[in-house]
């Protein structure tokens, strides 16, 4: 009785979080497989976006796993750009309030477009990092998406990403 309460309550915290397409759930198949297994080194990770990851991790306090972790979990790396039921927007699903706050021109192109890779990934390590990332990683993830299950959702897929 109790294992169902609290798996009641944990859905229905999660179709109430923060905005995000995955909302900490698994994949259609009812599980994640990021790796792909296709032994590319990138883990499944399309090329470009990879690299994405890798550059605004390394101007910022956030390990690429995550971010891709995120990536992965929010749009299955830009697949799935929304709009979400909540109305979070692009690759890593960003409210609009949100982006107005936190976006960046990170192509220098001189747009700050959520639906931009290069311009949301690095966006999403600024709201980490602003959110405390740095000392206390699951919190900022909390902030990302009020759900903890999310939070255990990514950090599981960023583990299991190479």
């Amino acid at each position: 009785m109790l294992a169902g309460l609290v798996s009641a309550a944990a859905a229905l915290a999660d179709s109430a979080g923060g905005g995000g397409e995955g909302g900490g759930k698994p994949g259609k198949s009812g599980r994640d497989d990021p790796d792909g297994g296709n032994g590319d080194g990138r883990g499944g990770i399309p090329a470009a976006y990879h690299a994405l990851y890798k550059k605004a991790a390394a101007g910022s306090c956030v390990n690429w796993r995550v971010l891709a972790a995120i990536g992965y979990v929010e749009s299955r790396h830009g697949a799935d750009t929304g709009p979400s039921p909540a109305g979070a927007l692009g690759p890593m699903q960003f409210m609009p309030a949100t982006w107005r706050n936190y976006g960046r021109d990170g192509n220098g192109d001189g747009r700050e477009n959520v639906h931009d890779p290069a311009d949301a990934i690095p966006a999403a390590a600024g709201y980490l990092c602003a959110h405390g990332a740095a000392t206390d990683l699951r919190t900022a993830l909390w902030h990302y998406n009020h759900s903890w299950r999310y939070v255990d959702h990514v950090l599981a897929v960023a583990d299991r990403l190479r």
